[in-house]
């Protein structure tokens, strides 16, 4: 099969078929601005009805509605709140998505949501932080970024949109924010507690190596598909011929195996094809930086393949 008959490489794709193909990162921003619409036509984006169903409160969390520590991360306040969250989700998230894969990211991202809002809910229990509602996905986007730095520490951004700085540098100042406004139990609606909650959970993440996919995979270990090997078939020798090569017959000689200069043989060709697809399928879901040093040389061999061949 040659490389412009795989599938990920046609062209011609519908409009829907590339929609499908976006990020985990893009419907997620999606799905919160499809959510803070839904605000804004039911009325005031922070009183609206949505926000009274699906907010923090830690009084009503306590009265069993626990859904209120995962909901609030799709709400915000006003246009420019879901402006910058989704901003910095995007910009970091992209390219931590990349690194960690669609699935482990969106449960990273999830799950940062739910404790960080665990977190500041712990903290009021304590008698630490105040019983203010909130809403915004703040938390698990202070998680996001957390990573990022630990990835790109030396990244440079703009703090305030003027200061330039390395990243790492940035979520240090910002960290160190929340924690004075968390001590100082300031009252300017903010719920630092969530930050910093997120900020925990994403130094905590990328320092352990914990992979919420592979918690999963093992827990469905028992249920994994078993290959089927193929059934073993009796081949029936082939007849000897007994009768004697006259003296100074020709006798033909067997072929000869190509040498490594030859080309590769058919077994190694087809094993290469196999790799090969299994690598261009990656770089078309990832991009190319996602590739290993392995997978690169795979490339390169398959390249030199295709040459010979085509002289």
């Amino acid at each position: 099969m040659g490389i412009h008959d795989r599938d990920y490489y046609r062209e011609g794709p519908g409009l829907f078929e590339n929609w499908g193909r976006q990020g985990v990162v893009v419907w997620l921003i999606a799905i919160t601005g499809g959510v803070f619409f839904g605000q804004c036509v039911t009325g005031n984006p922070l009183h609206s009805p949505l926000v009274e169903l699906l907010k923090y409160d830690p009084l009503l969390v306590m009265d069993g509605e626990v859904w209120r520590l995962f909901t609030p991360m799709f709400l915000h306040a006003t246009l420019w709140h879901i402006f910058c969250n989704m901003l910095v989700l995007y910009w970091a998230g992209s390219r931590l998505e990349e690194i960690y894969g669609r699935m482990e990211f969106v449960l990273f991202y999830l799950t940062a949501g739910v404790f960080a809002q665990s977190f500041y809910f712990a903290a009021w229990a304590a008698g630490l932080g105040p019983a203010n509602p909130s809403l915004g996905a703040s938390g698990a986007v202070v998680a996001v970024l957390v990573v990022f730095a630990f990835h790109f520490p030396h990244q440079q951004v703009l703090m305030f949109f003027v200061i330039p700085m390395p990243i790492w540098l940035l979520v240090v100042v910002y960290v160190a924010l929340d924690a004075m406004g968390a001590l100082g139990a300031r009252a300017d609606g903010i719920a630092y507690f969530v930050h910093l909650g997120g900020a925990l959970f994403g130094a905590v993440y990328y320092q352990t190596g914990i992979r919420f996919t592979s918690l999963f995979a093992r827990g469905t270990g028992a249920r994994r598909r078993v290959v089927a090997h193929p059934r073993l078939r009796v081949v029936p020798a082939e007849p000897v011929d007994d009768t004697p090569t006259p003296v100074g017959a020709a006798v033909e000689s067997p072929p000869r195996p190509k040498e490594a200069g030859d080309g590769e043989p058919k077994e190694v060709g087809e094993d290469l094809e196999k790799r090969l697809d299994q690598v261009l399928a990656k770089v078309s879901k990832y991009g190319q930086e996602s590739l290993t040093p392995e997978e690169r040389e795979i490339l390169f061999r398959a390249s030199e393949l295709y040459k010979k061949r085509r002289k």
